[in-house]
């Protein structure tokens, strides 16, 4: 190939591998990515190398576990001397954007270095700040339910309105077609990190009501999502609650596989498709109540850590192939660099490795650090809640496994192993049953884990200022 190809990166946010039609989900949330995927390879076992945004993506664009790159709940921030695949990319002539629809992926992460141009929302960053939102339009307070409620009705009567009701993937999409449109000659390198389903799960109502199966009125309830309380053990979720947030949370991959239709269509018709690596994939799954876990934080349990993983390419990969290889998505940018002759600095250091010319992965890895920093800060706002309600999830988790078995190891030692070819849901842990098989894979993390350069950190970080503090808790992280 003479020409090097586009590279289209699509990162989602809170995207459940077993809630796509595409991997035999009941319900028909993903018919765009169904039909893109009769063109692509689409793999069943891609786990992420961590279960939260931040460090997920910075394995994405660095090809490197956290302990490595160092982006982690006690330290929100990429160095500037841990290489990035924009960096690499744009070294060779790629032109380079980032578009974000979460504050974890911004200039003051460290996570939009080596990107020519920033979008946030649609808009481009000039600067070291987001641009505020909208102010409300309403001239006495109003509730969030009694907000939406008004704007459904107005809805009513002008639907293509209500469809930009989003976490940003209208605005993204169109920010994305007038970049390639003006971004010149050059091969482009784009990521995009779409913020739909994350909770709150609440999409345009046309989808919301796709399959929500509650009445007009409840839906309103569910904008309110208390996981902080459920975690404390003050709030409890009835099954019935549970699966009204399941409905509503598909309604949102639905949505999302709308605009990404859309997407794809325009690149067809631009005449760009073929000549453009589509990688789609999410940073980290959703808890929908198994094991008693909701949101994303704790655990990292496969709901949570097993994403899906779709390429397009089919210079590089065999198109309408279902691959049942085990794959990390620390190893995408290592496949890019064997696809693009980049040399892999880290190739021989047991980080991510490329599977190009297929996988030869025995085991994927994640890890979760301790967790107490993103309670703190949870503990800001709800002066409620004492720290100690919290206490039995101070603990780091780092988990291998197999096609066949898992083991999650725990720093407070209540380990776990699970037979995931009888058990999948991962409900018995046979830990003490199988205790010489889990003191077996027990050693194959000890030895992973001791051939890893940690990261020392080598500058300060800047903090969040007030206004994304504010936008961060909308999103239930502060």
């Amino acid at each position: 190939m003479q020409k090097k190809p586009n590279i289209l990166f699509i990162s989602v946010d809170s995207l459940r591998a077993d809630h796509m039609s595409l991997y035999g989900y009941k319900k028909e949330t993903t018919p765009n990515l169904c039909r893109l995927a009769e063109t692509s390879v689409f793999f069943d076992q891609a786990i992420s190398a961590a279960a939260w945004t931040g460090a997920s993506v910075s394995s994405m664009l660095t090809g490197l576990y956290p302990v490595s790159h160092g982006f982690t709940n006690a330290r929100y921030y990429l160095d500037d001397d841990i290489p990035t695949l924009a960096e690499r990319l744009s070294g060779i002539g790629y032109s380079t954007a980032i578009f974000s629809n979460n504050l974890y992926i911004t200039d003051k992460t460290g996570l939009t270095r080596g990107f020519d141009k920033y979008y946030y929302k649609g808009v481009l960053q000039s600067g070291s700040r987001t641009r505020a939102g909208k102010s409300s339009r309403f001239p006495v307070p109003l509730s969030l339910s009694q907000r939406m409620m008004i704007k459904d009705i107005l809805d009513f009567y002008r639907p293509s309105a209500g469809l930009k009701r989003d976490d940003g993937a209208e605005a993204t999409n169109h920010s994305i077609r007038q970049h390639i449109l003006n971004q010149g000659e050059h091969p482009f390198f784009l990521f995009v990190h779409y913020q739909e389903p994350h909770s709150i799960y609440f999409p345009p109502l046309p989808y919301r009501r796709r399959y929500f199966s509650g009445s007009w009125f409840s839906q309103y309830k569910y904008l309110d999502f208390d996981h902080i309380g459920f975690f404390a053990g003050r709030k409890q979720f009835s099954q019935k609650e549970i699966n009204a947030y399941t409905e509503l949370y598909d309604g949102e991959i639905a949505y999302l596989d709308y605009r990404l239709g859309q997407l794809f269509d325009w690149l067809a018709d631009s005449k760009l498709l073929d000549n453009t690596l589509i990688i789609f994939t999410a940073d980290h799954g959703e808890s929908m109540g198994e094991n008693g876990y909701l949101w994303h934080a704790f655990c990292i349990y496969n709901g949570l850590i097993k994403v899906p993983l779709m390429i397009r390419f089919p210079e590089w990969f065999p198109k309408a192939q279902n691959n049942r290889d085990l794959v990390q998505n620390v190893d995408l940018a290592p496949t890019i660099y064997e696809g693009l002759n980049i040399p892999w600095d880290y190739k021989n250091e047991n980080q991510g490795q490329s599977f190009l010319n297929e996988s030869t992965r025995e085991a994927a890895f994640c890890q979760y650090d301790n967790p107490e920093r993103m309670v703190d800060r949870w503990l800001v706002r709800r002066k409620d809640i004492d720290k100690d309600e919290f206490k039995q999830f101070f603990r780091s988790l780092t988990s291998i496994q197999t096609r066949d078995e898992k083991l999650i190891h725990s720093s407070d030692h209540r380990h776990e192993f699970f037979n995931l070819k009888q058990d999948p849901s991962e409900s018995v842990n046979r830990y003490s049953d199988d205790k010489e098989r889990a003191l077996e894979m027990k050693k194959r993390l000890d030895e992973w884990l001791g051939s890893l350069k940690p990261h020392v950190a080598n500058s300060q970080q800047e903090d969040f200022d007030k206004e994304t503090w504010e936008k961060m808790k909308a999103l239930g992280y502060a």
